[in-house]
């Protein structure tokens, strides 16, 4: 487990069906912390668990010392917000996918105003786009606006499914950049196969293979360039095939 005083969220021997296995860890509340591994290895799954779009099959989660099993789910999804890797906009406009959550939660029309202009400002989001659909945008425009669309919220813990992974590299810089900002308010989880990205910008890091716990630990302490390697001659294919429809991977 990883050090720390505060945690935002703690894994208690959680399973989940034959894609995790007993992982326990603890995430340091207002921190940016990186979940990588091979395909296959379950990052996508244990995400999912986070807000509960799938529930584990044993084990306990905690946010803030409470179970999450025993929360509102809207309360739980209001504080722990998923950004999946493939966003949906079903449908909408660009700001009509921004301001629909804070129109769920009964917002104001000029407090849903003025977060879509705090927030679109912030990510440098071109106004021309505001009024397109998702058949309008590049893959990575819909990131962004997905992306967006979860900050726009203000949550407690944001968790991102390989977020820059069709952004160019300005672009994910500036994104890694903005979260690392809004730290220590806002706690982040990512996935990123990009480790360059995760040893620049991440405090801590856990690392999956074929749904076991294998390290988790400061991202300091982290032999990258070993990783690195470890993670290129992974092949875990085999696993990955096992139940394709629970792991997004």
């Amino acid at each position: 487990m990883m050090s720390q005083t505060i945690p935002a969220l703690e894994l208690h021997q959680v399973s989940y069906k034959s894609i995790l296995t007993n992982i326990s860890l603890t995430i340091e509340a207002g921190k940016c912390t990186a979940i990588v591994g091979a395909s296959g290895a379950g990052k996508s799954t244990l995400l999912r668990l986070l807000n509960r779009l799938i529930d584990q099959t044993s084990g306990k989660i905690l946010m803030h010392g409470k179970d999450i099993q025993t929360m509102p789910i809207d309360t739980l999804r209001s504080s722990v917000m998923l950004v999946p890797q493939e966003p949906f906009l079903l449908g909408m406009t660009v700001q009509e996918a921004i301001t629909y959550p804070l129109k769920l939660r009964g917002y104001s029309i000029d407090k849903i105003q003025s977060r879509l202009k705090e927030w679109t400002e912030r990510l440098q989001l071109d106004h021309k786009l505001m009024s397109r659909t998702e058949v309008q945008l590049s893959v990575g425009q819909k990131q962004w606006v997905s992306i967006a669309r979860a900050l726009v919220t203000e949550p407690e813990i944001l968790v991102l499914d390989e977020p820059t992974s069709a952004l160019d590299s300005g672009r994910a810089n500036f994104l890694l950049d903005l979260l690392r900002d809004l730290t220590p308010k806002l706690t982040v989880i990512m996935v990123n196969h990009q480790l360059d990205l995760a040893s620049k910008w991440c405090s801590n890091l856990i690392q999956l293979h074929r749904g076991q716990l294998v390290l988790a630990q400061s991202s300091q302490s982290v032999d990258w360039q070993a990783l690195e390697l470890m993670l290129k001659s992974s092949v875990d294919r085999e696993y990955e095939n096992k139940d394709e429809s629970e792991d997004w991977d």
